[in-house]
């Protein structure tokens, strides 16, 4: 569908604003959408109340005066549990922002001390000349955001992240959580720098020597700047003699690794030969 025709249509897609009018139909093809233009950083640095994220909307539709943007800690249409960050002055191309104090300040939370890992979930509202208002609050959002030619840009993501420090990676951690059981919450292993830079080795963790093998160590690899890790596709990383089968990691593997808390964190997807596809497991480890 173009944009075009979409004028034409906004009546069906929008339930016009808190203020609209009694007749409803004699608001028929009015109204505006904000759509991205670029998308900017999303990463919070848990430690720095300066640290922003961002992203760049115009608008389709009615002149657009103003853009009110909130925050939620949850995602949710329901405009009340929403807490505003600031109304922003709509001139053409417009660059909306948030800090990580300014999130926090909202939310009732201390700048600054935002926990790594945590999202945040940001809604723009764009308030025509007029005084009416647009969200996805008051829109058809499913039918808005299903239609890709339309770009809208009424809601994204803000994570808290933790610069990663190589230095601070090696030691004894305390396993949380560990799906694929080859610990028990509380028992203590051994984490270790990679051998290349901004890596971490957790084969002494998977798989337990206990009951297997290490074939390939299992490094997983960080983004120094957010944190974020990059586990392995298709890794044989245990040989379990008493199961007789290897563990092996396929796609779709996520995870963080945060220096400031201690914290590792995976979900990577396994694969157990003879026994076939194991889904998804959570490891959980924290620094001692």
């Amino acid at each position: 569908m173009k944009k075009a025709s979409y004028l034409s249509l906004l009546s069906i897609l929008l339930i016009l604003s808190c203020s609209k009018s009694k007749d409803f139909y004699d608001e028929l093809g009015k109204g505006s959408y904000l759509t991205l233009v670029s998308q900017g950083n999303t990463s919070l640095n848990a430690t720095d109340p300066a640290s922003s994220v961002s992203q760049v909307v115009n608008f389709y539709g009615e002149p657009v005066e103003s853009v009110n943007l909130y925050v939620s800690a949850t995602a949710t249409v329901d405009k009340t549990k929403w807490k505003l960050l600031k109304n922003i002055p709509f001139s053409g191309e417009t660059t909306l922002s948030a800090t990580n104090a300014q999130i926090a300040t909202a939310l009732g939370r201390t700048p600054g001390a935002l926990a790594p890992g945590t999202t945040f979930f940001l809604y723009n509202e764009a308030v025509l000349k007029d005084g009416k208002m647009f969200s996805i609050a008051n829109t058809n959002a499913t039918d808005l955001e299903s239609q890709p030619p339309f770009n809208v840009a009424f809601r994204w993501q803000a994570i808290v992240v933790c610069p990663y420090n190589p230095a601070t990676i090696a030691g004894t951690y305390r396993v949380v959580q560990d799906d694929w059981q080859d610990w028990v919450t509380g028992d203590l292993v051994q984490v270790t720098a990679g051998a290349g830079a901004n890596q971490v080795d957790i084969s002494k963790v998977w798989p337990n020597a206990a009951f297997a093998t290490v074939v390939t160590p299992l490094t997983i690899t960080v983004n120094p700047a957010t944190g974020a890790a990059t586990i392995p596709a298709n890794v044989t990383f245990g040989n379990y003699v008493s199961g007789g089968y290897m563990a092996i990691t396929s796609t779709g593997n996520t995870g963080f690794v945060f220096s400031c808390t201690g914290q590792i964190t995976i979900r990577v997807h396994i694969l157990a030969p003879p026994f076939g596809d194991q889904g998804f497991f959570q490891l959980i480890l924290q620094k001692q």
